[in-house]
């Protein structure tokens, strides 16, 4: 497929959907949405997006277009002052001339999308359970919900990059600029004292200031402390509760919203991947940990 001759425009509801916060979509969803609008082919879309191969970006967009957030032009528009015109959810039109649109992603992939959304479903519905209160039981269908499917979209590719790299470091977490050239402050959040000592002599060779938490309570205390770390690589399993659990009290925190967070995880779960996307993680850190893999995955979740 010659992904020059396809072009998509969003549809009303992707208009409100990429610049509502409150629709659950993770930042690399939304800029995707950005770029959809009629004036970029699938070929400069996906230059855009370099750690998507061309069946990941057909995953995506296959995605957008089932949840009725894109439909295909014909052949490239000018986007004027006011916007192209664009259809409502319920008729998107079938433009005239119009290439044949990308096949939808194959059995594998949607049986895979599927899986890790129905996974993460009964998750999705704790996850804003006020403490005290029953669990929300998850209603009919809700393991094919719009949030569930394209977190689960997203955890299938990046999977993949772990998969060829040990990591993977999200393009588009949006986490506030550091100070050039001060020196980066590190915390570790890992209860198995190897691996932890491991990773601290790592990176304190590179030239990192680190701290060592083994559990939720010794990382909040180095917190309190000043100045605020730059980064914190977040074990997935802790003793007493979980990095999950941990991210997503920084990211209810105003003071730790931006901070940079990279989960470690012991492997390229794919369902795992999908709740740190819904949190925020910043990326991923697989163990066991290869130094130069940790430098560089390092430098990259660090960059301003």
């Amino acid at each position: 497929m010659d992904n020059s001759e396809y072009f998509y425009a969003r549809t009303a509801l992707g208009d409100v959907s990429h610049d509502d916060p409150k629709v659950t979509m993770s930042p690399a969803f939304r800029r995707m949405l950005r770029e959809l609008d009629g004036s970029k082919s699938l070929a400069e879309v996906g230059l855009l997006f370099p750690h998507l191969d061309d069946e990941d970006l057909e995953l995506w967009i296959s995605e957008l277009v089932r949840q009725q957030m894109i439909y295909p032009v014909a052949g490239r528009q000018a986007v004027s002052a006011g916007g192209l015109r664009r259809p409502t959810r319920e008729a998107p039109p079938a433009a005239l001339n119009a290439p044949v649109e990308p096949a939808p992603p194959a059995q594998k992939a949607e049986r895979e999308v599927r899986e890790i959304a129905a996974e993460i479903a009964p998750w999705l519905a704790d996850l804003g359970t006020e403490q005290g209160k029953p669990p929300r039981k998850p209603e009919p269908g809700q393991e094919l919900s719009r949030t569930a499917r394209m977190a689960a979209v997203e955890a299938s590719t990046t999977a993949s990059s772990i998969g060829r790299e040990g990591f993977f470091m999200s393009p588009d977490s949006g986490r506030q600029p550091l100070a050039p050239d001060a020196p980066r402050l590190i915390l570790v959040v890992e209860d198995d004292e190897l691996q932890a000592a491991m990773v601290r002599k790592i990176l304190e060779l590179d030239g990192y200031t680190v701290r060592v938490a083994a559990d939720a309570a010794q990382a909040k205390t180095v917190l309190l402390e000043r100045p605020v770390p730059d980064l914190v690589l977040l074990d997935v399993e802790l003793p007493g509760t979980d990095g999950f659990t941990i991210l997503k009290q920084l990211r209810a925190h105003p003071l730790y919203q931006l901070l940079r967070v990279v989960m470690l995880t012991a492997r390229a779960d794919r369902a795992d991947i999908a709740k740190g996307i819904l949190l925020g993680a910043d990326g991923y850190l697989t163990k066991p940990f290869r130094p130069e893999m940790i430098k560089l995955a390092i430098r990259q979740a660090l960059q301003s």
